[in-house]
């Protein structure tokens, strides 16, 4: 993966396609659809490290407020949700009971309408990505 920033540095990572390029697309999805502005990607266009920022969550995910670690808690789900035929209704009703389980709050941001959004925004990705000649780069633009 390659990236560059409004800045005008650039970055790159080396990933395997068969679970991080899915998991970075959700997160694209996502975070584009619900207008975040701090998690993955918009910490990385504002010159976070990829390899900090990919970190697995801290120990006390459920109770932080930090807009990775909660966006991280639904990208995660949810790319096991698309996988297996992602239904909006289930999955909000799904992650929501979990969440209550475990003492953490869904998102505010998190409701079917987005849910539908991100499916939707995955298929384009998905057709986006199997378009993509061997060889080419797939290129996603994030609104910073």
């Amino acid at each position: 993966m390659d990236w560059a920033r409004p800045d005008g540095t650039t970055g790159s990572a080396t990933l395997e396609t068969r679970s991080c390029l899915l998991h970075d697309l959700v997160h694209f999805a996502v975070e584009t659809e619900a207008g975040l502005t701090d998690s993955l990607y918009g910490r990385l266009a504002r010159g976070g490290d990829y390899t900090a920022l990919a970190a697995p969550p801290p120990a006390e995910w459920a109770t932080s407020t930090d807009e990775l670690v909660i966006t991280e808690t639904v990208v995660g789900p949810l790319q096991g949700a698309w996988r297996r035929g992602l239904d909006p209704v289930r999955f909000v009703a799904e992650l929501r009971r979990h969440r209550d389980q475990v003492g953490a709050a869904c998102p505010a941001w998190l409701d079917v309408d987005l849910v539908a959004r991100v499916q939707e925004r995955l298929r384009q990705l998905e057709g986006q990505w199997r378009g993509t000649p061997f060889g080419e780069a797939l290129t996603l633009r994030f609104p910073v």
